[in-house]
């Protein structure tokens, strides 16, 4: 993403931004409620000294992290420099949310243009509780088969319909396409779920998370399009948004 320049106004901002959920109510704006998308706005509309409204990739809930999330808005004002624009808007965020890159489009929406999204969910494995890790992931007690777990999540693999692994159907469709669900160990104590797809369902990556490490039949889950056949909701700060693809 390009960090500098000047161009005419009328375009639209892209900006990557990451924060710790843990204290808001999650991304979207909602009456009563301290929000990332209420945030952002307040830091983008101070800088520029009007209101501007931001668009986001997706909903992440309550708790849920991000390290590439994409948000847009138009372009206030046609004079911007974004080395500039990234230092004075992260001087009025709060320290739990930072913009981290920022590039000036014709035509941006990060919502509807995106391709792809990449979570991750963490776990650690440990009899006693790490305050270092319990940030950004969930505790488990004991150690699980992590070769009957890949073989599990390869299942998951592909276009599906996936109403088993959603809390609440808030789309027209519950097909999705999962392009990569990798079951990582980047050290001994540690499980990452890396999941990739071309979009997800509400709490559906939680819920993959839950029925994965509850020892359940994935395929058989799957086929029943049944919430109640699947795991528990795994923990939102177990969960962050990796990346988002255009």
């Amino acid at each position: 993403m390009k960090l500098c320049g000047v161009l005419n106004c009328g375009v639209h901002l892209k900006i990557q931004c990451e924060y710790v959920g843990t204290k808001y109510a999650g991304f979207q704006t909602q009456i009563g409620q301290r929000t990332i998308q209420n945030e952002l706005e307040k830091a983008i509309s101070r800088y520029f000294a009007t209101p501007v409204k931001v668009v986001g990739s997706g909903r992440t809930d309550a708790g849920v992290h991000a390290v590439g999330q994409v948000v847009s808005c138009l372009c206030p004002r046609p004079d911007v420099k974004l080395y500039q624009f990234l230092l004075g808007v992260n001087s009025y965020l709060p320290a739990d949310i930072a913009v981290t890159a920022a590039e000036l489009l014709p035509k941006f929406n990060a919502r509807s243009d995106a391709k792809a999204k990449t979570y991750i969910y963490k776990c650690y494995v440990s009899a006693t509780r790490h305050p270092h890790y319990d940030v950004d992931h969930w505790q488990l007690y004991k150690a699980v088969d992590i070769d009957r777990l890949r073989e599990q999540a390869k299942l998951l693999e592909g276009t599906h319909d996936f109403t088993a692994f959603c809390a609440e159907l808030r789309d027209k469709s519950p097909l999705r396409t999962i392009y990569s669900l990798d079951v990582q160990t980047p050290t001994p104590n540690e499980i990452w779920f890396v999941i990739r797809g071309n979009g997800f369902l509400h709490n559906m990556v939680r819920i993959i998370v839950g029925t994965l490490l509850s020892g359940k039949n994935v395929a058989d889950v799957l086929a029943s399009r049944d919430r109640r056949r699947a795991g528990k909701t795994a923990p939102a700060k177990g969960l962050t948004l990796q990346s988002v693809e255009y």
